[in-house]
């Protein structure tokens, strides 16, 4: 449906005074912050895990060394949408509007394309617990990740807990303890935890509080420093925060495979305008270390 006089009669006349028309900024860009940004050119990518060898073993005298091989494991696709939107407008509504807000109107395309990336990158997240199904084929968030080499663990706390002191201790701890798929050690530590604005004094108290936050003592807070907090406005869970390792480039991954195409065309039949954007993306997450979740 395109836009007409009869919508926008008040545009039609002189004497408005002011026009508040989106006058209030955008966030700054988030989903670059917590996700992998990549490109292609192709309808889909894929990513295969492959586990490494298992430890040495015992040889007794005379005996045989014993042989590992590696494991090959489950694959990520990352099938790229296209996602788009469009407006249109009569040729009147643009001859006769007074105060030039027909003319901004496009440039909304481009804002409510850009909302809409966010929150997609952001719902990948947020569907951690349950939709966002990583390359070993559970839930990115799970107590039971399984290991090619044999065995579970957990990158999550269970049960979820409020954001505390004693909470990132027991987070950083699954940290300070994960293997790879072969059951080997291997180090990795959070650097940011995200979380939604209601959060954020919170998070502040526990993560910058030189001493223990609630408490009438001079007890040193031991996680003050260890962990960045940042505030992730899409997500939509007031209780839900997670920490990342954020250097982990197998984990959260956004791929553009066409960056956001803006055109114009005149209606030959109607004689109005049409406006429309359009992009393909996709998103997903590959390997599950790098985060762990507090709460959901």
């Amino acid at each position: 449906m395109a836009t007409t006089r009869g919508q926008f009669s008040q545009l039609l006349a002189p004497g408005l005074q002011a026009l508040l028309f989106e006058w209030l900024p955008e966030h700054q860009e988030e989903y670059s912050q917590f996700m992998n940004v990549g490109s292609d050119d192709g309808a889909y990518l894929e990513d295969q895990i492959i586990a490494g060898l298992g430890l040495a073993r015992l040889k007794n005298e005379g005996d045989q060394i014993s042989y590992d091989d590696p494991i090959q494991g489950g694959t990520k696709r990352y099938l790229h949408q296209t996602y788009a939107l469009g407006w249109q407008v009569t040729e009147e509504m643009m001859d006769d509007e007074k105060y030039d807000i027909m003319s901004q109107i496009p440039g909304e395309l481009m804002k409510s394309c850009r909302q809409f990336w966010e929150q997609y990158a952001a719902n990948t997240l947020i569907g951690g617990f349950s939709t966002t199904v990583s390359a070993n084929g559970v839930s990115m968030f799970n107590v039971a990740q399984p290991n090619l080499g044999g065995g579970v663990q957990s990158n999550m706390l269970s049960p979820f807990s409020d954001l505390s002191v004693t909470s990132v201790q027991d987070l950083i701890i699954l940290y300070e303890n994960m293997l790879n798929e072969r059951g080997l050690r291997v180090m990795i530590s959070p650097k940011m935890c995200w979380i939604p604005p209601e959060m954020q004094f919170i998070a502040g108290e526990v993560f910058q509080s030189q001493f223990m936050p609630f408490t009438g003592t001079n007890e040193i807070n031991p996680v003050q420093g260890r962990v960045t907090p940042a505030v992730l406005h899409y997500l939509t869970s007031s209780t839900m925060w997670t920490f990342s390792a954020g250097d982990d480039p197998n984990s959260l991954k956004f791929f553009w495979r066409m960056k956001p195409i803006t055109e114009t065309q005149d209606d030959f039949e109607t004689k109005g305008v049409k406006h429309s954007l359009h992009f393909r993306i996709s998103t997903g997450c590959t390997d599950w270390r790098g985060w762990a979740a507090g709460s959901n």
